[in-house]
Protein backbone atom coordinates (compact mmCIF):
# COMPACT_ATOMS: atom_id res chain seq x y z
CA UNK A 1 0.00 0.00 0.00
CA UNK A 2 1.53 3.27 -1.21
CA UNK A 3 1.80 6.56 1.78
CA UNK A 4 -0.43 8.17 -0.09
CA UNK A 5 -3.04 5.91 -0.17
CA UNK A 6 -2.53 5.30 3.42
CA UNK A 7 -2.84 8.96 4.38
CA UNK A 8 -6.49 9.03 2.38
CA UNK A 9 -7.47 6.29 4.71
CA UNK A 10 -6.26 7.74 7.69
CA UNK A 11 -7.92 10.95 6.76
CA UNK A 12 -11.28 9.04 5.73
CA UNK A 13 -11.24 7.59 9.27
CA UNK A 14 -10.39 10.73 11.23
CA UNK A 15 -13.54 12.49 9.10
CA UNK A 16 -15.65 9.38 10.02
CA UNK A 17 -14.50 9.52 13.59
CA UNK A 18 -15.22 13.19 13.79
CA UNK A 19 -18.70 12.48 12.22
CA UNK A 20 -19.22 9.94 14.89
CA UNK A 21 -18.52 12.16 17.50
CA UNK A 22 -20.30 15.02 16.35
CA UNK A 23 -23.55 12.93 16.07
CA UNK A 24 -23.08 10.94 19.29
CA UNK A 25 -22.72 14.39 20.60
CA UNK A 26 -25.98 15.55 18.75
CA UNK A 27 -27.82 12.56 19.98
CA UNK A 28 -26.83 13.34 23.55
CA UNK A 29 -27.59 16.86 23.02
CA UNK A 30 -31.33 15.64 21.57
CA UNK A 31 -31.54 13.43 24.67
CA UNK A 32 -30.64 16.08 26.95
CA UNK A 33 -32.69 18.57 26.16
CA UNK A 34 -36.08 15.98 25.54
CA UNK A 35 -34.62 14.81 29.14
CA UNK A 36 -35.35 18.50 29.96
CA UNK A 37 -38.34 19.23 28.53
CA UNK A 38 -40.39 16.12 29.76
CA UNK A 39 -38.87 16.99 33.48
CA UNK A 40 -39.95 20.24 32.90
CA UNK A 41 -43.36 18.80 32.30
CA UNK A 42 -43.45 16.39 35.06
CA UNK A 43 -42.44 18.85 37.23
CA UNK A 44 -45.20 21.69 36.14
CA UNK A 45 -47.60 19.20 36.29
CA UNK A 46 -46.32 17.94 39.98
CA UNK A 47 -46.34 22.50 40.72
CA UNK A 48 -49.84 22.53 39.23
CA UNK A 49 -51.41 20.05 41.68
CA UNK A 50 -49.98 20.94 44.88
CA UNK A 51 -50.00 25.01 44.03
CA UNK A 52 -52.77 25.82 41.79
CA UNK A 53 -51.23 28.05 39.06
CA UNK A 54 -54.36 29.03 37.07
CA UNK A 55 -54.50 31.86 34.18
CA UNK A 56 -57.34 33.84 35.06
CA UNK A 57 -58.33 36.27 32.22
CA UNK A 58 -61.61 37.61 33.73
CA UNK A 59 -61.47 41.34 34.34
CA UNK A 60 -62.66 40.72 38.29
CA UNK A 61 -60.12 38.08 38.79
CA UNK A 62 -63.14 35.49 39.98
CA UNK A 63 -61.13 32.18 39.56
CA UNK A 64 -58.94 33.37 41.75
CA UNK A 65 -57.75 33.96 45.53
CA UNK A 66 -56.73 37.53 45.72
CA UNK A 67 -53.68 38.02 46.87
CA UNK A 68 -54.18 39.07 50.11
CA UNK A 69 -55.66 36.24 50.66
CA UNK A 70 -53.13 33.85 49.44
CA UNK A 71 -50.93 36.01 52.25
CA UNK A 72 -53.37 35.12 55.10
CA UNK A 73 -54.52 31.18 53.55
CA UNK A 74 -49.94 30.71 53.42
CA UNK A 75 -49.26 32.07 57.16
CA UNK A 76 -51.86 29.81 58.67
CA UNK A 77 -49.94 27.49 61.05
CA UNK A 78 -52.40 25.86 62.45
CA UNK A 79 -54.50 22.43 61.65
CA UNK A 80 -57.70 23.02 59.44
CA UNK A 81 -60.37 20.62 58.64
CA UNK A 82 -62.88 21.97 56.07
CA UNK A 83 -65.78 19.74 55.13
CA UNK A 84 -68.17 20.17 52.30
CA UNK A 85 -71.42 18.48 52.88
CA UNK A 86 -71.64 17.16 49.64
CA UNK A 87 -69.78 14.92 47.32
CA UNK A 88 -67.21 16.95 44.77
CA UNK A 89 -69.69 15.48 42.00
CA UNK A 90 -72.88 17.02 43.81
CA UNK A 91 -71.40 20.32 44.27
CA UNK A 92 -70.65 20.13 40.50
CA UNK A 93 -73.61 19.20 39.75
CA UNK A 94 -72.39 16.86 37.40
CA UNK A 95 -74.27 13.65 38.95
CA UNK A 96 -77.48 14.31 37.53
CA UNK A 97 -79.24 13.12 40.79
CA UNK A 98 -81.54 15.29 43.08
CA UNK A 99 -78.62 14.85 45.47
CA UNK A 100 -76.88 17.35 43.24
CA UNK A 101 -76.39 21.12 45.07
CA UNK A 102 -78.20 22.12 41.90
CA UNK A 103 -81.91 20.54 43.18
CA UNK A 104 -80.69 20.97 47.56
CA UNK A 105 -80.20 24.68 46.84
CA UNK A 106 -84.15 24.37 44.91
CA UNK A 107 -85.48 22.35 47.73
CA UNK A 108 -84.04 24.16 50.64
CA UNK A 109 -83.42 27.62 49.76
CA UNK A 110 -86.04 28.22 46.44
CA UNK A 111 -82.79 28.49 43.96
CA UNK A 112 -83.31 28.01 40.76
CA UNK A 113 -81.89 25.23 38.40
CA UNK A 114 -80.38 27.79 35.85
CA UNK A 115 -77.16 27.09 34.18
CA UNK A 116 -75.97 30.72 35.37
CA UNK A 117 -76.62 29.51 38.81
CA UNK A 118 -74.58 25.83 38.28
CA UNK A 119 -71.96 27.95 37.69
CA UNK A 120 -71.32 29.65 40.81
CA UNK A 121 -71.40 26.13 42.10
CA UNK A 122 -68.49 24.97 39.95
CA UNK A 123 -66.94 28.19 40.84
CA UNK A 124 -67.27 27.62 44.70
CA UNK A 125 -65.52 24.01 44.18
CA UNK A 126 -62.44 25.46 42.01
CA UNK A 127 -61.90 28.27 45.03
CA UNK A 128 -62.21 25.61 47.52
CA UNK A 129 -59.79 23.46 46.09
CA UNK A 130 -57.04 26.24 45.98
CA UNK A 131 -57.24 26.41 49.85
CA UNK A 132 -55.19 22.88 50.14
CA UNK A 133 -52.99 23.64 47.13
CA UNK A 134 -51.58 26.73 49.27
CA UNK A 135 -51.40 25.37 52.44
CA UNK A 136 -51.02 22.06 53.67
CA UNK A 137 -52.17 22.27 57.17
CA UNK A 138 -55.79 22.94 55.12
CA UNK A 139 -57.15 19.82 54.27
CA UNK A 140 -60.72 20.22 52.39
CA UNK A 141 -62.52 17.27 52.26
CA UNK A 142 -66.10 16.57 50.35
CA UNK A 143 -68.16 14.02 51.94
CA UNK A 144 -71.62 11.72 51.14
CA UNK A 145 -73.62 13.08 54.46
CA UNK A 146 -75.28 9.53 54.09
CA UNK A 147 -72.03 7.92 54.73
CA UNK A 148 -70.93 5.94 58.53
CA UNK A 149 -67.40 7.96 58.09
CA UNK A 150 -68.97 11.15 57.14
CA UNK A 151 -71.13 10.99 60.39
CA UNK A 152 -67.94 10.34 62.51
CA UNK A 153 -66.13 13.44 60.57
CA UNK A 154 -69.07 15.60 61.46
CA UNK A 155 -70.37 14.29 65.06
CA UNK A 156 -67.83 17.22 66.64
CA UNK A 157 -70.94 19.75 64.72
CA UNK A 158 -73.70 17.91 66.97
CA UNK A 159 -74.22 21.68 68.43
CA UNK A 160 -74.52 23.47 64.82
CA UNK A 161 -77.86 23.42 62.93
CA UNK A 162 -76.53 22.29 59.50
CA UNK A 163 -77.48 20.73 56.32
CA UNK A 164 -76.64 19.63 53.28
CA UNK A 165 -74.55 22.39 51.23
CA UNK A 166 -73.43 23.73 54.32
CA UNK A 167 -69.06 23.73 54.69
CA UNK A 168 -68.10 22.70 57.94
CA UNK A 169 -65.09 24.46 59.18
CA UNK A 170 -62.97 22.90 62.14
CA UNK A 171 -59.51 24.37 63.74
CA UNK A 172 -57.71 22.07 65.66
CA UNK A 173 -54.44 23.88 67.94
CA UNK A 174 -51.87 24.03 71.47
CA UNK A 175 -52.61 26.65 73.75
CA UNK A 176 -50.54 26.04 77.25
CA UNK A 177 -50.10 22.46 76.35
CA UNK A 178 -53.92 21.76 76.15
CA UNK A 179 -55.63 20.77 72.82
CA UNK A 180 -58.33 23.58 71.19
CA UNK A 181 -60.55 22.64 68.50
CA UNK A 182 -62.57 25.12 67.45
CA UNK A 183 -65.56 24.25 64.94
CA UNK A 184 -67.66 27.09 62.93
CA UNK A 185 -70.30 26.74 59.91
CA UNK A 186 -70.41 28.44 56.43
CA UNK A 187 -74.51 28.00 55.72
CA UNK A 188 -75.12 27.47 52.12
CA UNK A 189 -77.44 30.66 51.83
CA UNK A 190 -74.46 32.38 53.41
CA UNK A 191 -72.23 31.97 50.10
CA UNK A 192 -74.25 32.99 47.92
CA UNK A 193 -75.90 36.56 47.62
CA UNK A 194 -79.61 35.63 46.10
CA UNK A 195 -81.64 38.38 43.91
CA UNK A 196 -85.45 37.60 43.88
CA UNK A 197 -85.28 38.85 39.86
CA UNK A 198 -89.07 37.92 39.58
CA UNK A 199 -90.09 39.49 42.60
CA UNK A 200 -92.39 36.81 42.65
CA UNK A 201 -90.84 34.07 45.34
CA UNK A 202 -91.53 36.15 48.57
CA UNK A 203 -95.17 36.67 47.26
CA UNK A 204 -95.75 32.92 47.42
CA UNK A 205 -93.95 32.95 51.18
CA UNK A 206 -96.15 35.58 51.85
CA UNK A 207 -99.22 33.65 51.43
CA UNK A 208 -97.70 30.67 53.07
CA UNK A 209 -96.99 28.11 49.56
CA UNK A 210 -93.19 27.22 51.04
CA UNK A 211 -93.35 23.69 50.47
CA UNK A 212 -95.66 24.23 47.59
CA UNK A 213 -93.01 26.98 45.98
CA UNK A 214 -89.87 24.67 47.16
CA UNK A 215 -91.23 21.79 44.91
CA UNK A 216 -92.13 24.38 42.10
CA UNK A 217 -88.19 25.74 41.76
CA UNK A 218 -87.00 22.06 42.04
CA UNK A 219 -89.28 21.11 39.10
CA UNK A 220 -88.71 24.11 36.99
CA UNK A 221 -92.44 25.60 37.05
CA UNK A 222 -90.88 28.44 39.48
CA UNK A 223 -88.31 30.96 38.71
CA UNK A 224 -86.51 30.78 42.00
CA UNK A 225 -83.79 32.91 43.16
CA UNK A 226 -80.76 34.00 40.95
CA UNK A 227 -77.62 34.09 42.27
CA UNK A 228 -75.51 37.08 41.68
CA UNK A 229 -72.45 37.05 44.04
CA UNK A 230 -70.23 34.35 45.11
CA UNK A 231 -69.07 35.19 48.91
CA UNK A 232 -66.90 32.07 48.89
CA UNK A 233 -63.93 33.29 49.73
CA UNK A 234 -64.44 35.49 52.50
CA UNK A 235 -66.72 32.95 53.97
CA UNK A 236 -63.90 30.34 54.35
CA UNK A 237 -60.98 32.67 55.15
CA UNK A 238 -62.70 34.01 57.85
CA UNK A 239 -64.14 30.79 59.25
CA UNK A 240 -60.58 29.85 59.65
CA UNK A 241 -59.83 32.85 61.05
CA UNK A 242 -62.52 32.40 63.58
CA UNK A 243 -61.31 28.65 64.72
CA UNK A 244 -57.45 29.68 64.47
CA UNK A 245 -58.03 32.94 67.26
CA UNK A 246 -58.08 32.40 71.00
CA UNK A 247 -60.01 35.21 71.12
CA UNK A 248 -63.24 36.36 70.16
CA UNK A 249 -64.49 39.62 71.29
CA UNK A 250 -67.56 40.76 72.21
CA UNK A 251 -69.99 43.88 71.79
CA UNK A 252 -72.58 44.50 73.23
CA UNK A 253 -75.89 46.04 72.07
CA UNK A 254 -78.26 47.31 74.68
CA UNK A 255 -81.69 47.38 72.72
CA UNK A 256 -83.48 49.94 75.14
CA UNK A 257 -81.41 52.51 73.77
CA UNK A 258 -79.84 51.53 70.29
CA UNK A 259 -81.88 50.04 67.00
CA UNK A 260 -80.57 46.77 66.57
CA UNK A 261 -82.05 47.32 62.70
CA UNK A 262 -79.13 49.72 61.89
CA UNK A 263 -76.63 47.30 63.63
CA UNK A 264 -78.02 44.29 61.97
CA UNK A 265 -78.07 45.42 58.53
CA UNK A 266 -74.29 45.60 57.67
CA UNK A 267 -72.24 45.73 60.65
CA UNK A 268 -73.11 42.64 62.30
CA UNK A 269 -71.96 40.62 59.01
CA UNK A 270 -68.93 42.27 58.97
CA UNK A 271 -67.87 42.16 62.83
CA UNK A 272 -68.71 38.07 62.42
CA UNK A 273 -66.54 37.51 59.60
CA UNK A 274 -64.00 39.08 61.51
CA UNK A 275 -64.05 37.03 64.44
CA UNK A 276 -66.20 39.75 66.65
CA UNK A 277 -69.33 38.83 68.58
CA UNK A 278 -72.38 40.97 68.50
CA UNK A 279 -74.76 40.15 71.50
CA UNK A 280 -78.39 42.03 71.79
CA UNK A 281 -79.94 42.72 75.10
CA UNK A 282 -83.09 44.31 76.13
CA UNK A 283 -81.69 44.50 79.90
CA UNK A 284 -81.20 47.45 81.22
CA UNK A 285 -77.42 48.61 81.42
CA UNK A 286 -77.42 49.06 85.02
CA UNK A 287 -77.75 45.18 84.63
CA UNK A 288 -75.70 44.27 81.67
CA UNK A 289 -72.58 45.86 83.13
CA UNK A 290 -71.86 45.01 86.43
CA UNK A 291 -68.29 45.19 87.69
CA UNK A 292 -68.62 40.59 87.22
CA UNK A 293 -69.14 40.92 83.85
CA UNK A 294 -66.72 43.58 82.39
CA UNK A 295 -64.58 40.43 81.23
CA UNK A 296 -67.26 39.13 79.60
CA UNK A 297 -67.68 42.59 76.93
CA UNK A 298 -65.00 44.47 75.10
CA UNK A 299 -67.21 47.58 74.00
CA UNK A 300 -70.46 48.88 73.39
CA UNK A 301 -72.21 49.53 70.44
CA UNK A 302 -75.15 52.38 70.36
CA UNK A 303 -76.70 53.27 66.94
CA UNK A 304 -79.47 55.52 65.55
CA UNK A 305 -80.24 55.78 69.49
CA UNK A 306 -83.89 56.24 69.96
CA UNK A 307 -84.11 57.37 73.61
CA UNK A 308 -81.37 58.82 75.28
CA UNK A 309 -79.50 57.25 78.01
CA UNK A 310 -80.10 57.90 81.83
CA UNK A 311 -78.39 59.55 84.41
CA UNK A 312 -77.47 56.23 85.73
CA UNK A 313 -76.44 54.49 82.48
CA UNK A 314 -73.73 57.41 82.11
CA UNK A 315 -71.77 56.50 85.25
CA UNK A 316 -72.44 52.64 84.44
CA UNK A 317 -70.76 53.35 80.65
CA UNK A 318 -67.85 55.52 82.15
CA UNK A 319 -67.41 52.85 84.89
CA UNK A 320 -67.60 50.56 82.28
CA UNK A 321 -65.20 52.08 79.81
CA UNK A 322 -62.57 52.68 82.85
CA UNK A 323 -62.75 49.21 83.77
CA UNK A 324 -61.39 49.36 87.46
CA UNK A 325 -58.01 51.37 86.07
CA UNK A 326 -57.57 48.73 83.62
CA UNK A 327 -59.19 50.68 80.78
CA UNK A 328 -59.18 48.05 77.72
CA UNK A 329 -63.12 49.36 76.63
CA UNK A 330 -64.78 50.79 73.92
CA UNK A 331 -67.89 52.40 72.72
CA UNK A 332 -68.78 52.85 69.44
CA UNK A 333 -71.89 55.85 68.41
CA UNK A 334 -73.10 55.48 64.96
CA UNK A 335 -75.57 59.45 64.78
CA UNK A 336 -79.22 59.58 64.59
CA UNK A 337 -80.69 62.66 63.19
CA UNK A 338 -81.61 62.99 66.64
CA UNK A 339 -79.04 63.04 68.39
CA UNK A 340 -79.10 66.73 69.37
CA UNK A 341 -81.87 65.83 72.01
CA UNK A 342 -79.93 63.14 73.38
CA UNK A 343 -78.21 65.26 76.64
CA UNK A 344 -77.39 62.77 78.75
CA UNK A 345 -75.51 60.69 75.65
CA UNK A 346 -73.80 63.95 74.16
CA UNK A 347 -72.58 65.03 77.01
CA UNK A 348 -70.91 61.71 77.48
CA UNK A 349 -69.12 62.08 74.17
CA UNK A 350 -68.19 65.51 74.89
CA UNK A 351 -66.16 64.33 78.03
CA UNK A 352 -64.58 62.41 75.23
CA UNK A 353 -63.84 65.26 72.81
CA UNK A 354 -66.74 64.67 70.45
CA UNK A 355 -69.18 67.06 70.12
CA UNK A 356 -72.70 67.02 67.98
CA UNK A 357 -74.56 70.54 66.93
CA UNK A 358 -77.63 71.08 65.51
CA UNK A 359 -77.56 70.60 61.20
CA UNK A 360 -77.33 67.94 58.45
CA UNK A 361 -73.83 68.56 56.33
CA UNK A 362 -74.69 69.42 52.60
CA UNK A 363 -71.96 69.67 50.12
CA UNK A 364 -72.46 72.45 47.84
CA UNK A 365 -69.43 70.83 45.40
CA UNK A 366 -71.52 69.52 42.90
CA UNK A 367 -68.34 66.68 42.28
CA UNK A 368 -68.71 65.93 45.94
CA UNK A 369 -72.12 64.34 45.99
CA UNK A 370 -74.85 61.67 44.64
CA UNK A 371 -76.68 63.98 41.28
CA UNK A 372 -79.72 66.06 43.00
CA UNK A 373 -78.49 64.80 46.90
CA UNK A 374 -76.73 67.08 48.55
CA UNK A 375 -77.04 65.50 51.58
CA UNK A 376 -75.60 62.20 50.23
CA UNK A 377 -71.71 63.12 50.28
CA UNK A 378 -68.22 61.72 49.49
CA UNK A 379 -65.96 61.41 52.45
CA UNK A 380 -62.35 60.70 52.77
CA UNK A 381 -60.07 59.30 55.33
CA UNK A 382 -57.85 61.61 56.76
CA UNK A 383 -55.08 59.39 57.09
CA UNK A 384 -54.09 58.69 60.48
CA UNK A 385 -52.37 55.31 62.30
CA UNK A 386 -56.11 53.85 62.81
CA UNK A 387 -57.18 53.94 59.44
CA UNK A 388 -53.59 52.78 57.72
CA UNK A 389 -55.22 49.72 55.86
CA UNK A 390 -57.82 51.70 54.58
CA UNK A 391 -55.75 54.42 53.12
CA UNK A 392 -54.01 51.57 51.34
CA UNK A 393 -57.18 50.83 49.42
CA UNK A 394 -57.71 54.01 47.90
CA UNK A 395 -62.24 53.24 47.81
CA UNK A 396 -63.73 56.27 48.84
CA UNK A 397 -66.14 56.51 51.01
CA UNK A 398 -70.18 57.96 51.02
CA UNK A 399 -72.57 58.77 53.90
CA UNK A 400 -76.35 60.52 53.64
CA UNK A 401 -77.83 62.38 56.63
CA UNK A 402 -74.50 63.06 58.51
CA UNK A 403 -75.09 65.02 61.78
CA UNK A 404 -72.77 68.28 62.55
CA UNK A 405 -70.34 66.73 64.77
CA UNK A 406 -66.74 68.16 66.16
CA UNK A 407 -63.28 67.78 67.38
CA UNK A 408 -64.18 69.56 70.83
CA UNK A 409 -60.03 69.45 71.62
CA UNK A 410 -57.15 67.20 70.71
CA UNK A 411 -55.46 66.46 73.84
CA UNK A 412 -57.42 67.19 77.22
CA UNK A 413 -56.27 66.45 80.92
CA UNK A 414 -59.17 66.35 83.56
CA UNK A 415 -58.94 68.56 86.44
CA UNK A 416 -61.10 66.47 88.79
CA UNK A 417 -60.73 63.48 87.48
CA UNK A 418 -57.70 60.96 86.61
CA UNK A 419 -57.08 60.59 82.55
CA UNK A 420 -55.77 62.26 79.81
CA UNK A 421 -57.96 61.88 76.31
CA UNK A 422 -56.94 62.22 73.11
CA UNK A 423 -59.36 63.21 69.63
CA UNK A 424 -58.39 61.96 66.22
CA UNK A 425 -60.75 63.21 63.20
CA UNK A 426 -60.39 59.93 61.31
CA UNK A 427 -62.73 60.71 58.59
CA UNK A 428 -64.13 63.79 57.00
CA UNK A 429 -65.98 65.56 54.37
CA UNK A 430 -64.50 66.05 51.18
CA UNK A 431 -61.08 68.30 51.77
CA UNK A 432 -62.00 70.78 48.71
CA UNK A 433 -64.15 72.02 51.76
CA UNK A 434 -67.45 73.17 49.94
CA UNK A 435 -69.70 71.81 52.78
CA UNK A 436 -71.90 73.42 55.04
CA UNK A 437 -74.41 73.10 57.47
CA UNK A 438 -78.49 72.71 56.28
CA UNK A 439 -80.74 73.32 59.51
CA UNK A 440 -82.10 69.99 60.68
CA UNK A 441 -85.66 70.31 59.81
CA UNK A 442 -84.77 72.04 56.22
CA UNK A 443 -86.81 70.50 53.30
CA UNK A 444 -83.92 69.22 51.60
CA UNK A 445 -86.08 69.52 48.01
CA UNK A 446 -86.50 73.67 48.49
CA UNK A 447 -83.24 74.51 50.79
CA UNK A 448 -80.37 75.83 49.54
CA UNK A 449 -77.37 77.88 51.75
CA UNK A 450 -76.71 81.80 51.51
CA UNK A 451 -74.35 83.26 49.41
CA UNK A 452 -72.16 84.29 51.91
CA UNK A 453 -72.79 80.65 54.37
CA UNK A 454 -69.70 79.45 55.64
CA UNK A 455 -68.04 76.49 53.64
CA UNK A 456 -65.20 73.87 54.57
CA UNK A 457 -64.63 70.38 55.49
CA UNK A 458 -66.28 68.71 58.15
CA UNK A 459 -65.32 65.48 60.50
CA UNK A 460 -67.61 62.96 60.18
CA UNK A 461 -65.65 60.05 62.36
CA UNK A 462 -64.04 60.94 65.43
CA UNK A 463 -61.78 58.60 67.70
CA UNK A 464 -60.84 59.54 70.90
CA UNK A 465 -58.39 57.83 73.65
CA UNK A 466 -58.16 57.50 77.24
CA UNK A 467 -54.48 56.04 78.11
CA UNK A 468 -52.98 54.84 81.08
CA UNK A 469 -49.61 52.51 82.08
CA UNK A 470 -51.04 50.18 84.58
CA UNK A 471 -48.40 47.48 85.31
CA UNK A 472 -45.85 48.65 82.84
CA UNK A 473 -48.15 48.14 79.96
CA UNK A 474 -49.76 50.99 78.25
CA UNK A 475 -53.53 50.51 78.26
CA UNK A 476 -56.27 52.43 76.30
CA UNK A 477 -59.76 52.91 76.16
CA UNK A 478 -61.44 54.42 73.69
CA UNK A 479 -65.06 56.48 71.94
CA UNK A 480 -65.70 56.29 68.06
CA UNK A 481 -68.26 58.12 66.56
CA UNK A 482 -69.40 58.46 63.67
CA UNK A 483 -72.06 61.13 61.93
CA UNK A 484 -74.59 59.00 60.93
CA UNK A 485 -75.51 55.33 61.15
CA UNK A 486 -76.52 55.49 57.41
CA UNK A 487 -72.15 55.10 57.10
CA UNK A 488 -73.07 51.34 58.00
CA UNK A 489 -76.07 50.71 56.08
CA UNK A 490 -75.71 48.01 53.76
CA UNK A 491 -76.18 49.91 50.21
CA UNK A 492 -73.39 51.90 51.44
CA UNK A 493 -71.18 49.35 51.65
CA UNK A 494 -70.90 47.61 48.18
CA UNK A 495 -67.16 46.71 46.67
CA UNK A 496 -66.42 50.28 46.02
CA UNK A 497 -66.90 51.88 48.73
CA UNK A 498 -65.01 52.10 51.63
CA UNK A 499 -66.83 52.57 54.39
CA UNK A 500 -66.41 49.27 56.46
CA UNK A 501 -62.97 49.53 55.79
CA UNK A 502 -62.74 52.29 57.80
CA UNK A 503 -65.30 50.81 60.62
CA UNK A 504 -63.07 47.57 60.81
CA UNK A 505 -59.67 49.16 61.16
CA UNK A 506 -61.23 51.19 64.29
CA UNK A 507 -62.28 47.71 65.73
CA UNK A 508 -59.12 46.06 65.55
CA UNK A 509 -57.25 49.19 66.95
CA UNK A 510 -59.75 49.07 70.12
CA UNK A 511 -59.52 45.56 70.89
CA UNK A 512 -55.60 45.60 70.44
CA UNK A 513 -55.35 43.74 66.66
CA UNK A 514 -54.60 46.28 64.35
CA UNK A 515 -51.31 44.47 63.52
CA UNK A 516 -53.55 41.49 62.22
CA UNK A 517 -52.50 40.32 58.38
CA UNK A 518 -55.85 39.92 56.94
CA UNK A 519 -59.04 41.99 57.36
CA UNK A 520 -62.50 40.53 55.78
CA UNK A 521 -64.48 43.36 54.23
CA UNK A 522 -66.91 41.64 52.10
CA UNK A 523 -65.45 41.99 48.63
CA UNK A 524 -67.64 39.79 46.20
CA UNK A 525 -66.71 37.70 43.24
CA UNK A 526 -69.01 38.87 40.20
CA UNK A 527 -69.52 36.12 38.39
CA UNK A 528 -67.91 36.65 34.58
CA UNK A 529 -68.05 33.00 33.34
CA UNK A 530 -64.89 32.10 31.83
CA UNK A 531 -65.49 28.42 31.16
CA UNK A 532 -62.13 25.89 30.93
CA UNK A 533 -63.46 22.53 29.92
CA UNK A 534 -62.30 19.38 30.86
CA UNK A 535 -61.61 18.92 27.26
CA UNK A 536 -59.68 21.86 26.92
CA UNK A 537 -57.51 20.77 29.96
CA UNK A 538 -56.62 17.64 28.51
CA UNK A 539 -55.74 19.07 25.00
CA UNK A 540 -53.49 21.29 26.92
CA UNK A 541 -51.55 18.15 28.50
CA UNK A 542 -51.71 16.42 25.21
CA UNK A 543 -49.72 18.89 23.57
CA UNK A 544 -47.19 19.38 26.57
CA UNK A 545 -46.80 16.13 27.26
CA UNK A 546 -46.98 14.27 23.97
CA UNK A 547 -46.78 15.98 21.16
CA UNK A 548 -44.37 18.64 21.93
CA UNK A 549 -41.44 15.83 22.94
CA UNK A 550 -42.40 14.14 19.71
CA UNK A 551 -42.04 16.81 17.82
CA UNK A 552 -38.55 17.03 19.42
CA UNK A 553 -37.80 13.53 18.70
CA UNK A 554 -38.50 13.49 15.19
CA UNK A 555 -36.12 16.73 14.15
CA UNK A 556 -33.45 15.31 16.59
CA UNK A 557 -34.07 11.89 14.36
CA UNK A 558 -34.09 14.23 11.04
CA UNK A 559 -31.05 16.30 12.06
CA UNK A 560 -28.97 13.41 12.58
CA UNK A 561 -29.76 11.64 9.37
CA UNK A 562 -28.73 14.61 7.65
CA UNK A 563 -25.63 14.97 9.49
CA UNK A 564 -24.76 11.32 8.95
CA UNK A 565 -25.05 11.40 4.83
CA UNK A 566 -22.37 14.75 5.28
Amino acid sequence: MSKKKENSQNMSKLKNTIALKRNVYAVILSIIFIAVIVGITAMSTVLAQKYPLDLDLTTNKQHSISAENFEYISSVDKDINIYVTATEEQYNCSTGSSADIVYIGASQHYIGRFTDNVVYYQQTVELLNKYHGYNDKINVQYIDTYDAKARELTSGFADFDWSIGDILVEGKFTVDGKEVVRRTVVPFEDTYTLEDKYKSIEQYKAYGYESLLGYAVVNGQAPGYMITENNIEIMISSAIYKVTSPDTPIFLVPTKISSSESVSDALEKMLEVNNFVVEYSDQLLSVLLTEENYDKYAGIVLSDCKSDISVNDREVIDKFLNNKGKKGKSLYYFAGTNTTGLTNLCGLLGDWGIGFEKGILYETGTKYHMSGQPTYMAMESVETDYTKSTDDTGLPCVGDNLVYMKELWANHTSATATYTRTTDVIMRTASMGLTTVMPIDADIKTWKPADDATKDKFATAILSHDDDVVDNNYVSSYVVAFASANIIAKENNENSIGNMDVVLDTFNEVVGNSESKFKFVPKTIKNEYYDTTESSVIAVRIIFMAVIPVIVIVLGIVVWIRRKRR
